[in-house]
């Protein structure tokens, strides 16, 4: 009956592999932390080691050298150093490289640097913005993931880190033709490219002009991701659409730190999914300092168009294309008012299902005298389903039991329902959605506010077609 829509069911061409990259802000590892450190031994980075582990590369900005110096007497409580064996926090922690291009890199005074690289070095973290020469510092830093090259660069903006020299230990500073230099080496040699920048305003809650300067020529010059440092607090999150789209976070704010002005006790991890071709998706998540420890709150939902991957929402920064699918406004033969139908592997075991949101006449149950009749029941006294149908002969698989939000438009995916909901008796959508298919039956991801297309496409490359909303208007 149906064979001939199963082609709608089939997956669009894989865009490649991807790779997961996480960026967090201000790491600080001396004073008030390493007390708190002493009190309760690697707990003060314990709370994000989750989310750090599940990405492939994770990178912050490390705001303490690592030395046994005593820090020049012209800094005195602001000088920020930390032991070197502090390195071993990071690592278990999850982190598997740092930027060390900031102010205070020279707390000790010029031996700080290299005491630093070497702290990282033994410990298996890679550094970045940072080396023995000026050549060294500049150099992009390119590691190969996945079958895919990224290259890392970091810039002090601050104007007041240690620079490095031709023979002589430092800093990368930010100097326009050299940055510039140093970003087409690594674009030459790398798919994607990821900048570092440590400078702007303090505790200023917004862009800093010239900080977002920087950002803006970075991404003409072809980087396509810019994570700040450096003002202590969280600054938007913002996509430069061009060539290829650039994610700008000018500020991630404090990761881990000890001080107390207001914001200065929250931050956010950056996390974003780069194939070869630049970014594919991005999400942003709150985190929390208290005590000298840090946690990790949640995932921020997408405020444009999104995908859903691995149960959590992503947002996209650029205009993805959904796979061609046809929907059914009419079935032969199949009991009740359908709102909208697709065919597409929703179960996730190769085997098409044809997915229909229907309505239907209202039949009280235990269930649903829980729940006020005007909730469950439209104008017509139908009440809203949803349900997965062998293609061929209509044979019920799983039917949900009355749904208190309506469906008025699904994409059938691998493994999910991307929806649009309705209310009961008004058609307009009023929010999107995602459901996981587990076995017998959905988990629903958070829902999305506002108006929005469901579709269905490989956002991050594993042949497998991911839901996604697109021309989303929050509400």
């Amino acid at each position: 009956m149906l064979a001939a829509f199963a082609a709608g069911g089939s997956h669009g061409a894989s865009a490649g592999g991807t790779v997961r990259l996480i960026f967090g802000g201000d790491v600080m590892l001396g004073r008030g932390v390493a007390r708190a450190n002493a009190r309760h031994p690697e707990a003060i980075l314990a709370g994000i080691r989750i989310e750090l582990g599940s990405a492939d590369l994770a990178v912050a900005n490390l705001e303490s050298p690592l030395t046994t110096r005593r820090h020049l007497p012209r800094y005195g409580p602001n000088a920020l150093e930390a032991k070197p064996a502090s390195a071993q926090l990071l690592r278990n922690a999850g982190f598997d490289a740092m930027a060390i291009a900031n102010n205070h890199a020279g707390d000790a005074g010029p031996q700080t640097v290299p005491d630093t690289i070497r702290a990282l070095t033994v410990h298996g973290l890679a550094v970045l913005g940072a080396g023995e020469s000026t050549a060294a510092a500049f150099r992009p830093h390119v590691v190969r993931l996945r079958g895919i090259r990224i290259a890392l660069l970091s810039f002090d903006a601050t104007g007041q880190g240690p620079r490095s020299g031709p023979h002589r230990a430092g800093v990368a500073w930010w100097d326009e033709r050299r940055a510039h230099r140093a970003v087409e080496q690594a674009r030459a040699e790398a798919d994607v490219v990821v900048v570092g920048i440590h400078g702007g305003a303090e505790y200023v809650p917004e862009s800093d002009p010239y900080i977002e300067r920087i950002g803006r020529l970075l991404a003409a010059w072809g980087v396509d991701v810019v994570w700040g440092s450096g003002p202590h607090v969280v600054h938007p999150v913002q996509i430069l659409r061009g060539g290829r789209p650039t994610v700008l976070a000018t500020s991630l704010g404090n990761l881990v730190f000890d001080q107390h002005i207001p914001g200065t006790d929250r931050g956010v991890l950056l996390e974003v999914l780069a194939g070869r071709n630049g970014v594919r998706a991005f999400r942003v998540g709150s985190t929390a300092i208290a005590d000298g420890r840090v946690s990790f709150g949640a995932w921020r939902l997408p405020r444009g168009d999104a995908a859903a991957i691995e149960g959590s929402w992503w947002s996209l920064p650029r205009r993805v294309t959904p796979v061609p699918q046809r929907h059914l406004r009419a079935i032969r033969g199949f009991e009740g008012i359908v709102v909208d139908a697709a065919v597409g592997d929703v179960e996730d075991n190769g085997r098409l299902d044809l997915a229909v949101s229907f309505r239907r006449r209202f039949k009280p149950t235990n269930v649903s005298g829980l729940v006020p009749r005007k909730q469950l029941v439209d104008r017509h006294g139908r009440a809203a389903h949803v349900g997965l149908y062998r293609p061929r002969d209509l044979k019920s698989r799983w039917v949900a039991g009355t749904v208190l939000e309506p469906v008025q438009r699904l994409a059938p995916c691998t493994g999910y329902l991307a929806v649009a909901y309705s209310t009961l008796n008004d058609p307009t959508v009023v929010a999107t959605g995602a459901w996981r298919w587990k076995g017998f039956g959905f988990t629903q991801l958070p829902d999305l506010p506002g108006a929005g297309i469901p579709g269905c496409t490989d956002v991050d490359g594993d042949g497998k077609l991911d839901p996604v909303v697109l021309d989303r208007r929050d509400g």
